[in-house]
């Protein structure tokens, strides 16, 4: 079987024009995108990963100890409650926290985001517009429904990826050309 072009197809190697026109789109942030961001905020640093690790491992040394008759069937449901306590904590958490951010009356305001190679980022909602610069960014990443560009001082600019229309593949390679690939994480 002959491989297929697109498994050929290298990251280093993809052509980013030398000018890229300026981008406009409007976003419109809502919970479930919100949400879908602080998963992959939380699960992508090693406490996310050793969270799930310890849930685990509590309910499967429960169900061993429970198949091996060490322990009572009431003791094998303990162990199989914590450890859904361990894996549900965060994301019941993180969408409650995403709830709350978007009671905040500046979230549910439409934004219009225009991405300058010269300018940088520039954001306008309702009378306010903000600009960042290019220096400001430290790295992107793409998650399953979102693209968060994480700024220096620890703020994150989160673009669900249906809001960038058919926009999304120039704002992607500005957004790469300008980053660096090394600073453009997708998941």
């Amino acid at each position: 079987m002959k491989p297929s072009l697109a498994s050929k197809a290298n990251p280093q190697s993809i052509p980013i024009p030398e000018t890229i026109p300026d981008v406009t789109f409007q976003v419109k942030m809502n919970t479930t995108y919100l949400f879908d961001f602080f998963l992959y905020h939380a699960y992508s640093k090693l406490s996310g990963f050793l969270v799930n690790l310890l849930g685990l491992a509590v309910a499967f040394i429960g169900l061993f100890q429970y198949a091996y008759h060490q322990i009572s069937p009431l003791a094998c449901g303990a162990y199989v409650a914590a450890a859904a306590v361990f894996l549900g904590y965060t994301p019941l958490m993180l969408k409650l926290r995403a709830k709350k951010v978007m009671q905040n009356p500046d979230q549910n305001e439409t934004t219009q985001v225009t991405l300058s190679e010269k300018y940088g980022m520039i954001k306008k909602q309702g009378e306010k517009t903000t600009q960042y610069r290019w220096d400001e960014m430290e790295r992107a990443v793409v998650t399953p429904k979102t693209v968060g560009i994480y700024l220096k001082n620890d703020e994150a600019i989160i673009v669900p990826k249906p809001d960038f229309g058919d926009q999304f593949v120039p704002a992607f390679m500005m957004i790469t050309k300008q980053l660096g690939l090394k600073n453009v994480r997708m998941r």
